[in-house]
């Protein structure tokens, strides 16, 4: 028995010197916020708490594999993903993260006088790839409940829109339309151009997907990710559904289709899927985190927008000061948004002792 310890302790410590992982990868989901510079991390909307334990482990059960090439596990990962939506594998395109999805739409559709229509403030990080690729942004703005209008938008598309790009729940106000009525602006959107919609954030959010839409409509693309509730941003996995036609043609912008996936990522996000528990606990967190912040906001009289994510944005008018740099000053990074007219910070969800020192923080700044 402490022959084949030590022979586990020598092949998990090459695990992790060869992946560069640090030396608590397979601890439990700690909460406990380190002392000295640690940096609290809440610009990015990440999962403070993943990747799940059964990811870890799964990690350095297969990490001596990869000196083969993935298909196998790519396969394996499909033929999940496809359980998990009842769907089929020819409708499911893995990439790097849904960014690389929402890239591959844009150069499907890029041409000269071609744009996409999009939301005014929506996800946009991949709004400059785009642009490159010779599309412009019309930009819709939000209606007064902070959610995409969806009848200006529908008439707003004219000859010249490549794609329609829709995230629900939206980033970076948190805010999610009626499902029954994205369904049918949908519907009726793709008679006329592509419609994109990314499903980053359902899961917090409790939301159905569109992706039975997808599957039997050449004009639709969802966008799914294992970047948010399941912890894994930096091992880049998403995919698009999609009709199997338009998966090849999406597929055929790749150097082969699926490429983009290690095999590393395939067996972390297969076991992502599998852990359920770990989801609704981070699901939980993230409710009860929220909660922190809209007490700690009223108290202070700041505006915010209920959110549906793991985010909020938060008005920062009244604070004079430069409050993104005076949270730096105290190793918590945040993010500066001007929109609506105003000042605005989107804060992600940490752990619960990263909020409340957030919320301390906050206090002192104000």
């Amino acid at each position: 028995m402490s022959t084949s310890r030590r022979q586990w302790l020598r092949q998990s410590s090459l695990a992790l010197a060869s992946l560069g992982f640090a030396s608590d990868l397979l601890a439990e989901t700690s909460t406990t916020i380190k002392s000295g510079n640690q940096k609290i991390l809440l610009n990015s909307n990440e999962n403070a708490y993943g990747p799940s334990p059964m990811a870890r482990k799964a990690i350095l059960d297969a990490y001596t594999n990869t000196n083969r090439y993935p298909d196998d596990y790519i396969l394996l990962l499909k033929k999940k993903i496809a359980s998990h939506w009842n769907i089929d594998t020819s409708n499911i395109l893995l990439g790097a993260g849904s960014s690389e999805i929402i890239g591959l739409a844009a150069l499907h559709v890029r041409g000269i006088d071609k744009e996409v229509l999009v939301g005014d403030p929506a996800y946009k990080v991949w709004n400059g790839q785009a642009e490159h690729l010779g599309l412009s942004m019309n930009r819709i703005p939000l209606n007064n409940n902070r959610v995409h209008d969806l009848q200006q938008m529908l008439s707003s598309i004219n000859s010249k829109t490549g794609m329609v790009y829709i995230c629900n729940p939206n980033n970076p106000t948190g805010t999610v339309n009626d499902i029954t009525e994205l369904r049918k602006f949908t519907e009726e959107a793709s008679k006329k151009t592509l419609v994109f919609i990314d499903e980053a954030y359902t899961e917090y959010a409790d939301l159905p997907s569109l992706a039975d839409l997808a599957i039997n409509n050449k004009n639709i693309i969802v966008a799914k990710t294992f970047s948010k509730v399941y912890g894994l941003a930096g091992a880049r996995v998403g995919y698009a559904i999609a009709h199997p036609d338009m998966i090849d043609t999406l597929g055929g912008y790749q150097p082969w289709p699926d490429s983009a996936v290690s095999l590393i990522s395939a067996v972390a996000a297969m076991a992502s899927l599998d852990d359920t528990k770990f989801v609704a606990q981070c699901k939980a967190h993230a409710s009860e985190t929220k909660e922190i912040c809209y007490a700690a906001f009223n108290d202070l009289k700041l505006n915010f927008i209920p959110s549906q994510t793991n985010f909020i944005l938060f008005n920062i008018d009244s604070i004079q000061k430069d409050f993104v740099k005076e949270m730096e000053s105290q190793n918590i990074y945040v993010q500066f948004r001007a929109h609506f007219g105003g000042k605005w910070c989107r804060v992600s969800m940490g752990t619960v002792e990263e909020m409340q020192t957030f919320c301390r923080v906050l206090k002192t700044i104000v």
